[in-house]
């Protein structure tokens, strides 16, 4: 069991808390808008080829336009031969972008410890931003290797799922979401019943990629998962289960040469399995009036502007 501490650190949790939800609301609202502000791109270049009364003019126009654009994007990658193809999807691509950011900071972070500081989240610390900072940190270089893998098998399905819509953005904003969330996990095992843990850092992707997981598990429930250093697979539910069950007796047994965070691991599952990522599409995502306002106010102003009504 864990060491009682005879007079244990004092940890912060109404702070951090309160970070992570404006970070996350902040996070959403912001890729929301940009993607809203790159299908309008997309759109009014495919508007100026075509008659005025065939513009897209409100949000509900551009969604559809979207969705069109997505089954083209999905149908042009089927049935072109692969000399046609562009190197990677827009997914592969982001995948690739995080991977090439988590070997970057991993390898700073060996060459200057000061730096590696901002990459790692400790609850006794004041530092709240390490919260999103930790998740493009990694301990070592095997800690490093078993993520990217991760990633590279879990970015593209989940952004390809109805969860998250084929949307780049939102595969982006989820997957920072889910990573701060679940270190905000971590970190309140500190308060309890993990007071050992106040001042040993926490870094990893784990709690995102968990996430993922989770929403893999619940789009394609007959698949097979092979588990780490475990032979063979299984069902991708029972494998799921077993990984929950697993992290919920560590984060209040320690197991003998094993140091994993499992609090992120098991909030990040559940994120992805609750279905999280498709209410917060929904609410964060599609939802503000801000960014619908934004689009129709700014697609009247320039339909005014080139197509005056006397």
């Amino acid at each position: 069991m864990f060491r009682a501490w005879a007079n244990p650190p004092h940890v912060r949790l109404l702070g951090p808390t309160i970070w992570s939800v404006a970070a996350v609301t902040g996070i959403y609202v912001g890729c929301a808008t940009y993607e809203v502000y790159q299908d309008a791109k997309k759109a009014a270049a495919w508007s100026s080829r075509r008659a005025p009364k065939e513009t897209i003019s409100t949000f509900d126009e551009l969604e559809r336009f979207k969705e069109r654009l997505t089954t083209d994007v999905i149908l042009t990658r089927i049935y072109r031969p692969p000399s046609e193809l562009p190197e990677f999807s827009s997914p592969e691509a982001l995948t690739m972008g995080v991977m090439g950011l988590s070997l970057g900071v991993h390898l700073a972070s060996k060459a200057s410890a000061k730096f590696a500081y901002h990459f790692a989240h400790a609850p006794a610390l004041p530092s709240n931003y390490t919260l999103l900072t930790s998740i493009f940190g990694h301990s070592g270089f095997i800690h490093l290797g078993i993520n990217m893998y991760a990633m590279t098998q879990l970015m593209v399905p989940a952004a390809i799922s109805p969860t998250l819509g084929h949307s780049n953005a939102h595969l982006g904003a989820f997957y920072l979401s889910a990573g701060i969330l679940s270190s905000l996990a971590n970190h309140a095992t500190a308060v309890w019943p993990a007071r050992h843990s106040a001042y040993m850092p926490a870094l990893g992707a784990s709690g995102a990629l968990f996430a993922l997981l989770g929403i893999i598990g619940v789009t394609y429930p007959t698949i097979q998962l092979g588990i780490l250093l475990v032979p063979g697979s299984l069902p991708i539910g029972e494998a799921l289960a077993c990984i929950a069950l697993f992290d919920a007796i560590g984060i209040f047994v320690r197991y003998p040469f094993i140091h994993l965070g499992h609090a992120a691991h098991l909030s990040g599952l559940a994120l992805g399995v609750a279905g999280i990522a498709g209410y917060g599409y929904r609410v964060c995502y599609v939802a503000p009036s801000i960014v619908t306002n934004w689009y129709e106010a700014h697609r009247f102003i320039e339909l005014e502007r080139n197509f005056p009504v006397d």
